[in-house]
């Protein structure tokens, strides 16, 4: 095959330029495929962002739909020293008196203080913990003859029995060794029976030699926790009560006896609203990226990626009707339709909410609110879970333009193959005539010059 460079040299005319321009109408269909492979990649790109905004959907219509995610009261303490609380969706609205009567704590224990150097003997440790006999801890190891209180920290320390050792030392030189349990409540205290002498005829490290006397020393007993709740007697191992009336009470500080703090326990409408909130934008971010880019321009002539494609169709109709269908289960409700509630639909396809209409109607009637918008939460979150699922419209639509860009593109793959074939066939064919009319050329030159003699 003749080089670029020579094609054309014996005929003289632009022979290159021919084949470049026979090669361009023959790669014709390869262009279509290209544009088809762009056209189909862009909606993959679309879709992949409507599959984002609709989980976005679903996780807004999710918290709507699910109470213990919402959560739509608030506790409000009249005095957050004493006492604060955290409400669940379903607790009973109204204003209760609550009175800290005792305050939970772990047992904390001293020994006697031990003068320093003081060392015991190999022996062992036995706890009872919450009532039950914990493992023995036993100091006897071969060759040891004595452990000072340090080690016996360690000792119990790495046995974890439930119980926690320190040590520290005293302002006059001594030891003293503190046991701490590990969990408050008057269930979880401990006692200790030790078999350790300790040297220069000291009281032995026991439970029965505990401190009990000295000033200033911060011991503690197990005991539970108790607050009165508009004079009912609650208790709980530690200082949080849960379960309480749909509340979670901490208590902070012992009340002034026979004086109670106030916890009033409301819908929380701002929560409510940003929940609203978030489900209007949610649905707008869909339906706004539908509409751009399924516009068709008439004085261009050109249409956006998603311009009557059937899926982005149906995903807009599917969540359009899920917005005015009523859910079975509002029947017989207060409010039936979300436009009661304030959130309405607008002619450009866009959701709005009238904030103002939306807390009327929370003051009104809370419950049968918060009833309507479960509903519909979960009737978008269906809707968007449907669409989103293997089986469901976006999936399916994906996986089918991903199986036509492959298609594409092993049909341009063939046909870059046939390429080299045509434009080495035309060269050929260019290559062959080239030579011939240079040929022509020639006979016609020594023609000329013969009858010019002859002349």
């Amino acid at each position: 095959m003749a080089s670029v460079s020579s094609l054309g040299v014996g005929s003289g005319l632009d022979l290159e330029s021919m084949v470049t321009k026979l090669m361009s109408a023959e790669r014709a269909p390869i262009d279509a495929l290209t544009t088809k492979i762009t056209s189909a990649q862009a909606k993959i790109s679309l879709f992949g962002t409507l599959s984002t905004k609709l989980s976005a959907l679903q996780t807004a219509a999710d918290t709507l739909q699910f109470p213990s995610r919402l959560a739509a009261t608030k506790a409000t303490s009249g005095d957050t020293s004493i006492v604060t609380a955290t409400s669940a969706f379903g607790a009973t609205a109204g204003t209760y008196g609550i009175e800290v009567t005792q305050l939970a704590s772990a047992q904390k224990s001293f020994t006697q203080e031990y003068s320093a150097g003081t060392t015991f003997s190999p022996g062992s440790l036995s706890f009872t913990v919450a009532g039950t006999p914990a493992a023995s801890i036993d100091l006897n190891e071969p060759g040891k003859t004595s452990y000072t209180l340090d080690e016996v920290r360690d000792k119990i320390n790495a046995a974890k029995i439930g119980v926690t050792a320190t040590v520290v030392n005293t302002s006059s030189g001594g030891q003293r060794m503190i046991l701490t349990s590990d969990n408050s409540g008057a269930a979880n205290g401990f006692s200790l029976t030790s078999g350790l002498t300790a040297s220069g005829g000291q009281a032995n490290l026991d439970g029965a030699n505990f401190d009990t006397t000295t000033v200033g020393l911060a011991r503690a007993s197990a005991q539970d926790g108790l607050i009165k709740i508009d004079g009912i007697e609650v208790s709980s191992t530690t200082n949080v009560f849960t379960n309480v009336a749909g509340l979670s009470i901490t208590a902070n500080k012992v009340s002034t006896p026979g004086v109670s703090t106030s916890l009033k326990v409301e819908t929380d409408n701002d929560k409510v609203v940003s929940a609203v909130k978030a489900l209007v934008d949610a649905y707008n971010g869909i339906a706004s990226t539908i509409k751009s880019n399924s516009a068709y321009n008439s004085s261009t002539k050109t249409a956006q990626p998603l311009n009557g494609d059937f899926a982005a169709r149906t995903i807009s109709s599917g969540l359009s009707g899920t917005l005015t269908t009523v859910p079975t289960e509002l029947s017989s409700a207060t409010y039936t339709t979300l436009s009661q509630l304030g959130v309405s639909l607008t002619q450009t396809g866009q959701l709005t909410l009238d904030e103002t209409k939306l807390r009327q109607a929370l003051s009104k009637a809370p419950s049968d609110v918060l009833t309507t918008l479960q509903a519909y939460g979960k009737a978008f979150s269906n809707s968007a879970g449907g669409m989103l699922n293997n089986d469901g419209v976006l999936t399916k639509r994906v996986t089918s333009l991903n199986d036509a860009v492959k298609i594409y593109k092993d049909n341009q793959a063939a046909l870059e193959v046939r390429m080299v074939a045509i434009e080495k066939r035309f060269r050929a064919q260019f290559t062959a005539m080239d030579k011939l009319v240079a040929q022509f050329k020639s006979t016609s030159s020594q023609l000329t010059q013969m009858f010019n003699k002859s002349g």
